[in-house]
């Protein structure tokens, strides 16, 4: 893996048509990977050894053009040591934060011009309100499950993949559970693109901006 990241693979496969999932796992999945007693997705995911043991096996895991984000090396270095042993050596390794921080104006200026060709599903909190992403991206379906303890409507949402129109876009939004259900998805189902963005579109579905919708992070010389 390359730390300095240009996102170009997300770019490249998108103006292809190429069928890919990103899968990412930063400090709050590390931190249950590590400790199945911590507490991610800014409080509102507690942790058990279930999930633990499912993150665990899915930054593990290996398919063509099933991308893994790892945390930062610089920014985290113990969990990005850790990370980087389970992965290995692996081409479809990238950093967690590669379509964020000092590259989040890209992935807004070229990035949603490319989501525009597809038909996208939208699996994210109950919290999330749509009607501005709608304006500029075409959702043929929204998935509302709970903003706390998402992992919990694992069993009611794992086997939804059979509903999926073949080269349309997942995009997910929902804690450790979107980690999860990227890589078991397109493992069953490689038709489909499956997209982990986390809290990227929060300023528009919770009225909520994050350091790096606000250009407020801390420089680093790899990931900001």
């Amino acid at each position: 893996m390359k730390e300095e990241n240009t996102m170009s693979w997300f770019l490249d496969n998108l103006k292809s048509n190429t069928p890919f999932s990103f899968s990412r796992f930063n400090d709050g999945e590390m931190g249950c990977i590590m400790d199945y007693n911590f507490t991610s997705s800014r409080g509102k995911q507690k942790g058990s050894i279930e999930l633990s043991n499912k993150l665990r096996e899915c930054i593990t895991h290996k398919q063509e053009n099933y991308w893994v984000g790892i945390p930062c090396s610089n920014c985290f270095p113990e969990m990005a040591q850790y990370a980087d042993k389970l992965v290995g050596n692996y081409q479809y390794k990238t950093l967690a934060v590669d379509l964020i921080n000092k590259n989040y104006r890209r992935f807004i200026s070229e990035g949603i011009p490319l989501l525009h060709n597809y038909n996208i599903y939208w699996v994210g909190g109950d919290d999330q309100d749509l009607t501005k992403v709608k304006e500029s991206l075409n959702i043929i379906k929204q998935y509302k499950l709970p903003t706390v303890d998402g992992f919990s409507a694992y069993n009611s949402i794992k086997d939804e993949y059979l509903n999926f129109e073949d080269n349309s876009i997942v995009i997910l939004s929902l804690g450790p559970l979107e980690r999860i259900l990227a890589k078991e998805w397109f493992e069953k189902n490689n038709g489909v693109t499956y997209l982990g963005l986390g809290s990227m579109f929060d300023p528009w579905t919770r009225g909520v901006s994050h350091s790096y919708h606000k250009n407020t992070l801390k420089p680093c010389y790899i990931c900001n």
